[in-house]
């Protein structure tokens, strides 16, 4: 019963282990799917890639963490009881002035929207292939059409405590979607009859024409970097959730395991797919997957993912901008209004550009290396320095190490996001000149 308790944020906020779900739920699922793809034009560097970012996710993590307890201890008026509605915004400010608040709201609300729009277009997928197994036909367009006037009402809740349940359900449904994908790679690859084999004439026998090529440039370096990137595009909300726990001081500990959650899902499923179909593996790894039940089942799993993850993930720029608008944290008309309204801006962005590929790697590239890795160890070095200047405050001396290692993460992503983006709008090229867009069969 204790533990139990300890769950239920609906009085007092959200437990540790709550928060925990939270933070794997909302960043596993899309992000993995990228990945065995990724890792093709890298190779086994793309799996120390894979695990040195997952360290750096925790460092960066923490340091988020310790920037809003030095600004609650500073600023005690945002310990309010309905808590702080845009915390990353707060910490932004705090640390550089009025120009951060606006850089970093521009980068929250362009990473995690950009993120329902690759939502939507993975949904529309899912919906298209499961419904095709039962012979109806249709496009991903019409899909998306409809599972957004199926979402739009999911987006009404207000913060992440009014609906936990939702991040139980996207964690459990993510690391059992990523066993049956690994299970079903193995089968199919075993099975000389199955989609991956062609049968030559000549000699009877059954090929399986795969190849695990070198990298050949630094732009399979940069695919993989976005997709390492997006795969862990948790940080901007991380403010947001550490907002709503009742012991704000566990937040350290909740981005700890929640990151090493993830990379016990995220290295095992590029591990198997890199391994066992080279560059066999599709864009998103699904598609590599044999048509069959167990295909459907497994987009039906990632399907409930992603419709549990999507008002999770469209909340806090939502919360964002209804505080600009004086729309109230309360349930009402008005936020109806302004949400269902953000889902249609969302769903004819995704018609327009339905390659969920083509926009991860962008908002990997940019926005997201900037929120989840450059900016937080700035912001960090800066609020810890000027937190010596107020008394009554708890000093927290920052360590050479610790110091060096932020610049090396500044240094290191900034490096990494040029190369990413410059591959990401190379992706979008393609994508458009390949008239992709789902306005030349709608209308």
């Amino acid at each position: 019963m204790e533990k139990m308790e300890s769950m239920e944020p609906k009085s007092q906020g959200l437990g540790l282990w709550m928060a925990v779900i939270f933070l794997a739920g909302q960043m596993a699922g899309v992000g993995v799917l990228a990945l065995p793809s990724a890792m093709v034009g890298t190779g086994p560097t793309g799996f120390f890639l894979l695990i040195y970012f997952t360290y750096n996710a925790i460092f960066v993590g923490q340091r988020l963490g310790l920037c809003w307890m030095i600004i609650e201890e500073k600023f005690p008026e945002l310990q309010s009881k309905e808590g702080c509605r845009d915390p990353y915004m707060v910490i932004a400010e705090k640390a550089i002035g009025p120009v951060g608040r606006h850089i970093v709201s521009v980068c929250v609300s362009f990473t995690l929207y950009g993120v329902c729009c690759v939502v939507l277009v993975l949904m529309g997928s899912f919906l298209q292939n499961i419904f095709e197994s039962f012979g109806v036909d249709s496009t991903k367009c019409i899909f998306m059409i409809i599972i957004s006037i199926f979402m739009a009402p999911l987006c009404w809740l207000g913060t992440p405590k009014d609906f936990w349940f939702v991040a139980v359900g996207a964690l459990i449904s993510t690391v059992i979607g990523c066993i049956m994908v690994m299970v079903k790679e193995a089968v199919d690859v075993a099975d000389h009859q199955s989609c991956y084999y062609t049968f030559n004439s000549t000699t009877g026998d059954s090929l399986f024409d795969r190849h695990w090529p070198e990298p050949s440039s630094p732009l399979d370096f940069g695919k993989a970097f976005s997709s390492v990137m997006f795969a862990f595009a948790g940080a901007s909300t991380f403010p947001t959730i550490q907002a709503d726990m009742k012991n704000k001081s566990q937040f350290p500990k909740a981005a700890f395991y929640s990151m090493l959650i993830l990379c016990m899902v995220y290295l095992p499923m590029s591990v198997v797919g890199w391994g066992l179909l080279g560059d066999q593996v599709g864009g998103s790894v699904i598609d590599s997957l044999c048509n069959g039940p167990a295909k459907v089942c497994i987009e039906i799993l990632f399907l409930l993912h992603l419709i549990s993850a999507f008002p999770i993930i469209i909340n806090p720029p939502c919360q964002f901008f209804e505080s600009l608008l004086n729309i109230s944290p309360q349930f009402g008309l008005k936020r109806v209004i302004f949400r269902s309204f953000s889902v249609v801006i969302l769903l004819l962005i995704g018609l327009s550009l339905p390659n969920f590929g083509a926009i991860l790697n962008l908002i990997g590239a940019t926005t997201i290396t900037l929120l989840n890795f450059i900016f937080p160890p700035i912001f960090f070095l800066i609020l810890s320095k000027s937190e010596h200047n107020n008394e009554g405050v708890q000093a927290r001396p920052v360590s050479l190490m610790v110091r060096i290692y932020c610049w090396h993460m500044v240094i290191v992503c900034s490096i990494g996001g040029i190369i990413a983006f410059y591959a990401s709008v190379t992706s979008i090229s393609q994508a458009l000149s390949g008239g992709e867009s789902c306005w030349v069969t709608l209308v």
